[in-house]
């Protein structure tokens, strides 16, 4: 055995419950369950009646979890997977009296797909983070925990809101989860000095980081953070080129589905990529087979290059065994990439059968191979040129100042109010921190500075900031007594975190150790 390979996905979705529905919004969490969530349970159950374990490590944000937990959401989902079929069965209509029988064909498999997986909804009593506790139990995964709302930690101006998005979503993944969990995802990748220390007082073992953050030292070897217990582990360039490079990687090949084009009726795909300066009317009707083939000879390049990344990595400190980590968002699969799931299926698969590489989890691999040696690690990011310039520039300035300035706000009421015994200013103030959480996403600069959904963006930040303001205003002036505006429909809309602990954060200084 030469060496191990962890695969890691980061499953991540900010919260859309009732803020929008299409085409960002809602559709965009139910597409998700249906193209990547589901499809994946069915991927790892296979993998799980085959006899695997250790096979793989999902990280699962709160704020998805609280969506995933949520009845409404469950009632939504039914009523999209009904949706859909329905759709699909107009779509094969329109197919006959075309005679396109190709297009027909994928029309029909669509149709069953919706039908099953509305079955499969129900038989796990609509509970798909149920259903992953369950296959962490059996020690087919890990799950990894993450911040509360998927906060870009660098930029936040004090310390005790890094340590409340650590400790709420630690907390939060507890309650979801049922374990302690031994990992942590830094949102983006986006080390902030110092945040071992406060992961060491949360009971975390290790974190995931960029190689950029310790380009001196190679990315294969486990290391300790400073001082600190907690050890980091750094993904893999060459594993991530593979899958994700725009050009080269994988998902762009011909063969694939085509994810950009949409049947009008449905708005279901049956094209293929065709070539990478094809126009969308040229084109061609998606080949099934071929695209599977295509998949497998991608699996085995994969995994051909990981053998490759291993044999070429300098001995570790301490005597380790090289480890590739490879990381992605979870979404890409089944979402960005039609065959992803089925690659994913497929390379797990022959990785757990191979004599000279082991398939394991993060705390699999750090068990067997504790970190050897100490580094320091700079503060870094997996977003463009590595830097943080995707969160932090001139069109996404505005954001940070207003998000500044509402943190310091809470501070203040929660210094002012939190020992008040009138459960209107605990409801109030609990609705406000919620408010502030939901600000601190790092979703909206970054939808913002890609210019991806960008209206959508701004206008849920500035809704958050809004609804925040106006809570604030009413306990300063002393308008608790039922007498806020709004109040129970905004707890309604952003209904989140539902035994939010105000501990997290109505201590400290709020000006302690300022960010970046």
């Amino acid at each position: 055995m030469k060496g191990y390979f962890s695969l890691v996905l980061h499953t991540h979705m900010p919260y859309v419950r009732k803020n929008g529905t299409w085409p960002v919004g809602e559709d965009w969490l139910l597409r998700a369950m249906s193209q990547v969530y589901m499809p994946l349970l069915e991927s790892l159950d296979r993998l799980k009646d085959e006899g695997l374990a250790s096979c793989i490590a999902l990280t699962l944000t709160p704020v998805l979890c609280e969506q995933l937990a949520d009845p409404y959401i469950h009632e939504r989902f039914i009523a999209h997977l009904r949706t859909m079929a329905e759709h699909t069965a107009g779509d094969i209509r329109d197919f006959e009296y075309f005679g396109d029988d190709e297009r027909r064909a994928m029309a029909e498999e669509y149709r069953r797909r919706f039908e099953k997986m509305l079955g499969d909804f129900l038989a796990i009593d609509q509970d798909i983070t149920g259903a992953l506790r369950s296959f962490e139990q059996q020690g087919l995964i890990e799950t990894i925990a993450s911040c509360a709302t998927h906060a870009f930690l660098p930029a936040q101006r004090s310390e005790r809101t890094v340590r409340y998005q650590v400790a709420s979503g630690i907390e939060s993944h507890r309650r979801h989860m049922g374990v302690d969990p031994k990992g942590f995802w830094i949102p983006e990748c986006a080390y902030r000095d110092g945040l071992e220390k406060t992961l060491e007082a949360e009971g975390v073992l290790y974190f995931i980081a960029d190689p950029s953050a310790a380009r001196e030292i190679p990315s294969t070897c486990p290391y300790q953070v400073g001082d600190s217990s907690v050890a980091v582990l750094l993904r893999s360039d060459r594993a991530h080129d593979n899958v994700w490079d725009e050009r080269s990687g994988y998902p762009s090949d011909a063969l694939y589905m085509d994810t950009t084009r949409y049947y009008h009726g449905s708005g279901m795909h049956y094209w293929k990529v065709t070539g990478a300066d094809v126009t969308i009317d040229e084109k061609a009707v998606y080949e099934r087979e071929a695209a599977v083939a295509r998949a497998l000879d991608h699996s085995r390049h994969f995994i051909g290059d990981v053998s490759s990344e291993i044999s070429e990595s300098p001995s570790c400190p301490g005597g380790a065994r090289p480890l590739i980590l490879a990381s992605y968002d979870t979404e890409l699969f089944g979402h960005g990439w039609q065959e992803g799931i089925y690659w994913l299926e497929v390379t797990l698969r022959s990785l757990a059968a191979s004599e000279s590489i082991s398939l394991t989890t993060p705390t699999g691999y750090l068990e067997e191979n504790p970190p050897g040696n100490a580094t320091r690690l700079m503060s870094t990011s997996w977003g463009t040129n590595r830097d943080h310039s995707t969160w932090l520039n001139p069109e996404t300035e505005w954001m940070w100042v207003e998000l500044g300035r509402s943190q310091e706000r809470l501070f203040a009421l929660l210094e002012k109010h939190g020992g008040s015994d009138d459960p209107e200013v605990a409801r109030a103030l609990k609705q406000a921190a919620r408010e502030v959480l939901l600000l601190e996403s790092s979703d909206w600069p970054y939808m913002v500075a890609k210019d991806r959904a960008k209206k959508y963006a701004t206008q849920r930040f500035s809704t958050h900031l809004e609804r925040f303001r106006q809570i604030a205003e009413a306990v300063e002036g002393g308008r608790t007594d039922r007498e806020i505006d709004n109040l129970s429909e905004i707890e309604e809309t952003d209904r989140i975190f539902s035994e939010l602990d105000l501990g997290f954060i109505s201590t400290g200084d709020p000006h302690d150790g300022e960010g970046s």
